[in-house]
């Protein structure tokens, strides 16, 4: 039953981008150069990079609820001389919970089109001594990076590097790579860095409009929905199929996500924001 409810949690952190934010003892990497100033220039395809905003959403497995998942953009900054924009995500298993004590933060810099810059990953559950996991990227010379280690401290345990051919996603960059490109009509194949290796996750963006009741709000949302499946079949118990429906709206915010896991389905709905300006769009 414990390993049940671990694979759950953990692979409602994986699959639908469900990236990893939770409590404050978070680590606090080393980030890239601050950019030279504090204006923030969005992507020409949409708000879907801005700064403070901060998502919070309730996993579900059946009638259980069983985490906390919690994003933000943190600002922009340069790395390498690329443009690059700062997220960090958080995944906490709710206290009470029987079987499982789950903590866990990513923090990831991209580039405007999402693609993963650098990446790191620390399991908080003991602040004390924090496992960590860094990727990062060499693209000019078509190489990656990796480093495992513990923190605090930066005790490093093990390097490696590998070859690779084009850009990757990481885990948090992949949620907003979906939402840089969910209002086209197409379908996409990219590569996505999982255990140190790069996979392919399959998108077929619909375009397809609908609606979703949450509990936030009283009213249906008017959302856009897309499905795709992950080339990682069965890492952390995905099946490999998600499907996401965003806000049809210039934020493209994720309100519900559905996922197949080995036991069942997963369920992750929109429950808390922060972006000025914005309220979830009233199905018409």
């Amino acid at each position: 039953m414990k390993s049940m409810f671990r694979t759950v949690i953990i692979a409602a952190s994986a699959a639908f981008f469900l990236i990893i934010l939770g409590p404050v003892n978070a680590f606090n990497p080393v980030e890239a150069r601050p950019a030279s100033t504090m204006m923030f220039e969005l992507p020409a395809s949409g708000g879907m990079f801005f700064p403070g905003e901060e998502l919070q959403y309730n996993v579900s497995y059946s009638v259980f609820d069983i985490g906390l998942v919690k994003m933000t953009i943190i600002d922009s900054s340069y790395r390498n001389g690329v443009k690059v924009f700062k997220g960090k995500a958080y995944l906490d298993s709710y206290s009470g919970l029987p079987f499982v004590d789950l903590h866990q933060v990513f923090y990831s810099e991209m580039d405007e089109e999402a693609f993963s810059q650098f990446f790191i990953t620390h399991n908080t559950s003991k602040p004390a001594k924090m496992d960590y996991v860094k990727y990062t990227y060499e693209y000019s010379k078509n190489k990656f990076n990796y480093e495992f280690g513990t923190d605090p401290g930066g005790v490093v345990t093990k390097t490696g590097e590998s070859t690779i051919s084009e850009r990757n996603l990481d885990g948090l960059s992949l949620f907003y790579y979906a939402r840089l490109n969910y209002l086209q009509t197409k379908k996409f194949s990219v590569p996505v860095m999982v255990n140190e290796k790069s996979y392919k996750t399959h998108f077929n963006f619909m375009n397809k409009l609908g609606e979703q009741e949450i509990d936030a709000v009283k009213y249906p949302v008017e959302t856009v929905e897309f499905d795709g499946t992950s080339d990682f079949t069965g890492v952390f118990g995905l099946t490999g199929y998600f499907r996401g429906f965003f806000s049809n709206d210039e934020a493209g915010i994720p309100i519900v996500a559905k996922m197949k896991v080995i036991l069942g389905s997963v369920h992750i709905e929109l429950i808390k924001w922060t972006r000025p300006g914005w309220t979830p769009p009233k199905a018409k």
